[in-house]
């Protein structure tokens, strides 16, 4: 098993008696992408921050690279990319300016791929800040992080902004930073189709509180679903709600839709045995498992607010 490059525990953050962040406990493991999914106002904005070194927790500790957060130095500094939401980049500068600063500011600055990023993302290096897109400006933003070869990278809502081509192409990026650099990536998200193209891990706030975390693949794998069908009359159909690890059972016309959980290949043994007419399999985007699990869990959770 990987270790871990960020530790949390009980990280807690209040504004003015509102809590934002209620013992928020989890471990990044190394050379992972992990995906922080909650609505607006769920908290993952201070969280982020919080382990980007902008604002300190009220209490609890998390550890970046083995080193406190509250003890972060310049050279774990030098070792973490953070981009925000919104990103701050001086409006009187010119692109080319901002990395000229990144390049004497970062001593691994990789000077090839902030060029060759600057290609792939179609970044108009001449142009002032002030004069680009909120796309572009996160655009920039992804360069800057990447370009100093940072072992961990922070992100916030970077797809947000982003048109479908440009968003595309950073999914492919932190995909090839990741495999291709052993960075650990943290990046959070509402949208849960990004993540499943990208994500090997996830977690889940909501109101400053973590429901779970999990393996990508163990949480697709806790929930499946399969269409039954059986001749007319045949009185198994009845026993299909009793069927270990049923979640729901569907009536489609002559098709049974049956909600499971847990073990498959026993659930798809246990299904033929009532010796249906066909059984298919059908495929669950991550979506639907997210969906199915928080209502199985008795969550009541709208990831798209």
């Amino acid at each position: 098993m990987n270790s871990s490059v960020i530790d949390m525990y009980k990280l807690t953050k209040s504004y003015e008696g509102l809590m934002a962040l209620k013992e928020i406990s989890m471990s990044i493991p190394q050379g992972s992408i992990f995906g922080l999914i909650g609505p607006n106002g769920a908290g993952k904005s201070t969280l982020l921050q919080i382990l980007a070194g902008i604002l300190l927790p009220d209490s609890g500790y998390a550890n970046i690279l083995g080193k406190n957060i509250r003890d972060l130095g310049p050279q774990i500094r030098q070792e973490l990319g953070y981009v925000p939401d919104v990103p701050h980049l001086y409006p009187s500068f010119t692109v080319n300016e901002m990395f000229t600063l990144g390049r004497k500011l970062y001593k691994n600055w990789d000077e090839s791929k902030c060029r060759s990023l600057c290609d792939y993302f179609e970044i108009p290096a001449g142009k002032r800040v002030r004069n680009l897109s909120r796309g572009l400006k996160v655009r920039v933003a992804l360069v800057l992080a990447l370009s100093i070869r940072p072992r961990v990278l922070i992100l916030d809502e970077p797809t947000a902004g982003l048109d479908p081509v440009a968003r595309r192409a950073f999914l492919k990026t932190i995909i090839d930073e990741a495999a291709g650099q052993g960075t650990s990536i943290l990046y959070s998200s509402h949208n849960l189709n990004d993540l499943e193209q990208t994500a090997d891990h996830i977690g889940v706030i909501k109101q400053g509180e973590l429901l779970f975390t999990s393996a990508l693949d163990e949480l697709k794998d806790s929930v499946h679903k399969t269409q039954v069908f059986f001749s007319p009359d045949h009185g198994s159909a009845r026993a299909l709600k009793a069927l270990p690890g049923v979640i729901q059972v569907v009536q489609q016309g002559k098709a049974y839709i049956i909600t499971a959980s847990g073990d498959r290949q026993a659930f798809r043994e246990a299904l033929w045995a009532l010796d249906p007419a066909l059984l298919e399999p059908i495929n669950l985007s991550l979506e639907d498992v997210f969906i199915t699990y928080m209502k199985q869990e008795g969550y009541s959770y709208d990831y798209t607010i």
